[in-house]
């Protein structure tokens, strides 16, 4: 009887004894489509960690597997398949081929969405999700590394900041090189830096004007194109909500020496705003302060913190909420977010409002509506001034002398004898300096920008095959600003300053299109035409006071108050006319023949030359739907196109247009210095592309690769004119700006199986400009902005777009420098020595995304290969003997040896240098302000950085079962966290005073780049 429980025991155990029997299974994986093999298939058992993966012929075979389980085989490019055991080993799989990678659809012109694989020229889709779990405040930097030939630079306003981007190339001598912009089939009067990530459904990178040419004359530099949410794919209702924290410290690269403070010639003076004074050693000194009331002495110490001290971390809050509805025909998206954010810089910060409402509707079966309302309000407290701007914090915080306490100046005003409120500074009334927390807290600005975004969009089914769209769409921004800067703000309004300005522009797009897609046998055709009516208007005014007599009553910010007011009144209004067609004829959907006409008649073109059109052409060959091709390679596409595009100018370019000034009993007409030209001509770019789509082991691997060149000619500039004329320039056309260059994506799946993924892409793009022409009699011409002080920044004639020219040292026919009899070195008369060219080699962009079950980490890598940058910053710095390249020579040194020892320097009759100067001459000489020799201060600015990191979770349904909540998601992000190698060593070389091309590759005290790390939180409900 004792082993009746045993027997009991093993009855009971026996089914699972039976079913858990192992057996081996293999077999071969092929293509339902063509009955290749299928490498790299996974094989997995369901619901373990048991698994393998094909060889290049498609076997598997796999050990200890279940008679009873199931198999899962998966591969990328195929549709995923269960397939029982059922007690066989021998098992052979075919997988169905999915379309959906080949089938990808990108938004092109006009909002009509393309297969990928039909489309003849370079467009690349952005992945958003990224930046809505790392939003930026500008969501165009988030576009920088994950686009080939995209170059993004960020301005130096503080929060906020706008960009430059550039595709392609600097193209305009005398204009934007910068993209279109379009968003929702309607392109915009400015740019998408206010809108929200987390409206946005899908980007498109259209990176050359053969992907652009149906915009328009404004379509020569790419397009950029947004489509926003519409709630359309959603079932039911959803709603979702979304939070994110981010903090940012201010990476400060400058290396301060902190051995000698406040001086000259080793001597110590309270009133200087150099460090060139003795070694601190704790030594009491007189105190600085211009407060009656202050302290008197001290002791003089090195302070290594006070320029980090002067420095917040700042904070970007963004909460999002939004609801999506979508019914049987019509869907509804209603989002809205707020933004708070705070800078770096003190007192500097952005409240952001956006409200996004739209809905589509289907009816009488045959008309859909599409309306949309976007109001965006964006209020900036204190948005920073730029470069060498004497109310730009940033100017003075860098410039803090090496033993200036923070508890002393963080005092920045007091109550003087006479009742007026007065700066607290070293060396009160200076040219140049000021107290930074002076600058920060009265030197002050406050900016409104409302903009609206309002779209309505009629579409009528009239066939199958016939339809009909009918639109308009605004843009309109309304912008007011407020300057205060109170008095004793030394030079820029010693008696304060009060301005007071506000504009509206207005952007009207309306167009109609019929649009006629059909099938005839092995022929597809989808031809358009449409006409288009842009209007734009401008109106402003401006009220400040002269900076010299100031206001009448101390800080009294009125109008009223003003003693001399200054008042400025600015309109414009542009039309431009257009009607265009553009089809496609595809052919057995392997061969397609792309072509459009347009034509734009514009009202700032002389009449004769008012109407001008723009053809393009394109070629697209799916080569692996034509032959057979290689078992590992699974799609080839070879494209062609050739465009060409028209630009006209800005508003009464053609006549000399007369300014109201003050003077006699009303006023006195001053008519403009410039002298128009009767017959101006459409400018012009021309553009060929040739590009191959390439994917191969079931899309595994993927190659994307262009070539392209363009060449814009009959450009619109200014070039100067003598004198004795009675003019000081002439607006002519000119110019042959040539581009080329080649663009690489290169995407990869290096492992792949039920949970675990890995992707990568990688983006390249190198591009070679050259300026073939200006205009006759010019071999140069300075491009627009360019740094003051420092040099030129040209387009000069056989060299690259974009010259650098500034003060340099004067060498031998060997390329020594000459030294004076002080051992100084000689410097250039002039701006004539080249420093190179900011543009890069190459950039490169490299992005990981790694999936576990629920967990995904992703990074990206943004890399920028050579190019230089000069630095105004650095030569003022050194200047005032701030940073450790000017402690070698202190005491005594010899130019080439101990100073500056990377040159070779001999005397004027050509004997090496053994002249002794100091560090503080040299320095003197070749740094500061006013006439700082450029070469002495020139870098590398090749970079690469961690651009974007995120760790993200999702919770699983089991999880959640018991939330109320469908999903949620939890991430870790980060942005601009650190740079993995930085030529440039001392700042960044990609912040810049502003996004004119002639400030490009200039580094003049632009606000620290900003390392950011926080906590994302989606909710959907």
């Amino acid at each position: 009887m004792r082993y009746r429980p045993i027997v009991y025991i093993l009855i009971l155990l026996t089914p699972a004894l039976i079913s858990a029997q192992e057996i081996s299974v293999s077999g071969v994986v092929t293509s339902a489509d063509d009955g290749v093999p299928v490498p790299g298939a996974n094989i997995i058992v369901k619901g373990s960690g048991n698994g393998t993966s094909t060889d290049f012929d498609g076997n598997y075979s796999l050990e200890n597997v279940p008679d009873n389980a199931t198999l899962v085989v998966s591969a990328l490019g195929f549709v995923s398949q269960e397939v029982p055991v059922a007690g066989k080993s021998q098992i052979n799989v075919v997988l169905e081929v999915s379309t959906e990678q080949l089938e990808e659809v990108v938004v092109t012109a006009f909002g009509l969405e393309r297969e990928e694989k039909s489309i003849t020229y370079a467009a690349q889709a952005v992945n958003s999700e990224g930046m809505k779990e790392a939003p930026p405040l500008n969501i165009t930097s988030g576009l920088s590394g994950k686009v080939a030939g995209i170059s993004v630079t960020q301005g130096a306003s503080g929060v906020g900041s706008p960009t430059r981007v550039v595709l392609r190339g600097n193209r305009s001598i005398a204009g934007s090189s910068q993209p279109l912009y379009v968003v929702d089939g309607v392109p915009l009067g400015g740019d998408i830096s206010n809108l929200s990530p987390y409206d946005i459904e899908s980007i498109s990178v259209l990176r050359g004007p053969n992907a652009a040419a149906l915009y328009g004359n404004r379509a020569n530099n790419g397009a950029i194109v947004i489509t926003t949410k519409s709630g359309n794919g959603i079932e039911g209702t959803t709603v979702s909500v979304v939070t994110s924290l981010m903090t940012s410290s201010p990476n400060i690269l400058w290396d301060y020496q902190n051995k000698y403070g406040q001086g000259i010639d080793g001597t110590y003076s309270p009133s200087s705003v150099t460090s060139w004074g003795p070694e601190m050693t704790g030594q009491t000194v007189d105190h600085w302060s211009n407060d009656p009331n202050g302290p008197t002495s001290y002791a003089f110490n090195a302070q290594p913190d006070n320029v980090k001290d002067f420095y917040n971390t700042g904070y970007e809050f963004n909460t999002n909420f939004s609801i999506a509805n979508t019914t049987g025909n019509g869907s509804k998206f209603l989002s809205y977010t707020f933004t708070d954010a705070e800078g770096v810089v003190p007192n500097n910060a952005l409240k952001r409002h956006n409200l996004l409402v739209r809905g589509t509707q289907t009816v009488f079966d045959k008309l859909t509506v599409d309306a949309k309302l976007n109001y965006i309000r964006s209020d900036f407290d204190n948005q920073v001034y730029g470069g060498d701007n004497f109310a730009n914090p940033n100017r003075h915080a860098l410039r803090l002398p090496r033993n200036i306490r923070t508890g002393d100046i963080r005092q920045f005003e007091f109550f003087a004898e006479d009742g007026s409120t007065d700066q607290h500074f070293w060396k009160p009334g200076d040219n140049g300096g000021a107290n930074p927390y002076w600058t920060a807290n009265r030197n002050n600005n406050e900016i409104l920008n409302e903009r609206v975004l309002g779209l309505l969009s009629l579409k009528y089914q009239v066939t199958d095959e016939l339809s009909i769209l009918a639109r308009s769409a605004i843009d309109r921004t309304n912008f007011y600003r407020e300057d205060k800067w109170h008095n004793d703000s030394y030079i820029i309004a010693q008696n304060g300053m009060y301005a007071v300005e506000d504009q509206v522009s207005t952007e009207w797009n309306s167009d109609v299109l019929v649009n006629y897609k059909n099938q005839f046998g092995d022929f597809s055709v989808d031809l358009s035409a449409g006409a288009n009516l842009r209007t734009e208007k401008l109106q402003g005014n401006r009220t400040a006071a002269n900076t010299t007599s100031g206001l009448n009553i101390e800080n009294l910010f009125s109008l009223t108050n003003i003693a001399s007011p200054i008042l400025e009144e600015t309109f414009a209004e542009k039309e431009v006319q257009s009607a265009y067609a553009f089809g496609q004829i595809g052919y057995k959907e392997f061969l397609y023949l792309d072509a459009s006409f347009r034509n734009d008649w514009s009202s700032t073109l002389p009449k004769a030359n008012r109407s001008f059109n723009y053809p393009s052409v394109g070629l697209t060959a799916i080569i692996s739907d034509m032959v057979k091709m290689p078992d590992f390679m699974n799609f080839a596409k070879l494209r062609f196109n050739y465009a060409k595009v028209g630009g006209d100018t800005d508003p009464y370019m053609l006549s000399r247009v007369l300014e109201l000034i003050p003077g006699g009993s009303s006023g006195v007409f001053d008519p403009s210095s410039t002298l128009p030209i009767e017959n101006l001509l459409p400018e012009e770019t021309t553009s060929t592309e040739i590009g191959a789509d390439l994917r191969f082991f079931n899309n595994r691997i993927g190659l994307n690769i262009t070539y392209y060149k363009s060449n814009s000619i009959n450009q619109l500039f200014t070039t100067p004119v003598p004198v004795a004329s009675g003019f000081s320039a002439v607006f002519q056309n000119g110019g042959d700006i040539q581009n080329k260059g080649i663009e690489l994506v290169l995407t990869g799946t290096p492992v792949l199986t039920d949970d675990f993924k890995w992707d990568i892409t990688f983006n390249f793009s190198k591009n070679e400009s050259e300026v073939l022409k200006i205009t006759e009699g010019f071999d140069e011409i300075g491009l627009p902005s360019g740094p003051p002080f420092w040099g030129r920044v040209v387009a000069e004639v056989g060299k690259p777009f974009g010259e650098f020219y500034s003060r340099g040292f004067e060498r031998d026919g060997n390329g020594n420098v000459i030294v004076d009899g002080n051992g100084l070195p000689m410097i250039t008369g002039g701006t004539t020595v080249s420093l190179g060219n900011f543009n890069p080699d190459w950039l490169g962009g490299i992005s990981n995304e790694f999936s576990y079950k629920n967990l995904k980490l992703s990074f990206l890598i943004d890399i920028r290969q050579g190019g230089v940058v000069s630095s105004f910053t650095e030569a003022v710095l050194a200047g005032d003997g701030l940073i450790t390249t000017t402690l070698p020579g202190r005491e005594g040194g010899v130019f080439g040896q101990d100073i500056f020892p990377g040159e070779t320097a001999v005397t004027q009759d050509g004997q090496p240098n053994n002249i002794q100067t100091t560090a503080q001459a040299v320095y003197s000489a070749v740094g500061g302000r006013n006439t700082p020799v450029g070469e002495a201060f020139v870098r590398d600015a090749s970079n690469a950085r961690l651009r974007e990191l995120s760790l993200k979770y999702s919770f699983s349904e089991k999880i959640l079962e018991r939330l109320p909540v469908k999903s949620l998601d939890v991430a870790l992000v980060g942005r601009n966290l650190f740079f993995l190698w930085n030529k440039a060593k001392y700042f960044d070389p990609e912040a810049f005073p502003t996004t004119g091309s002639g400030q490009s590759g200039f580094n003049s005290f632009a606000t620290p780049t900003s390392r950011n790390v926080g906590v994302n939180i989606k909710f959907t409900f």
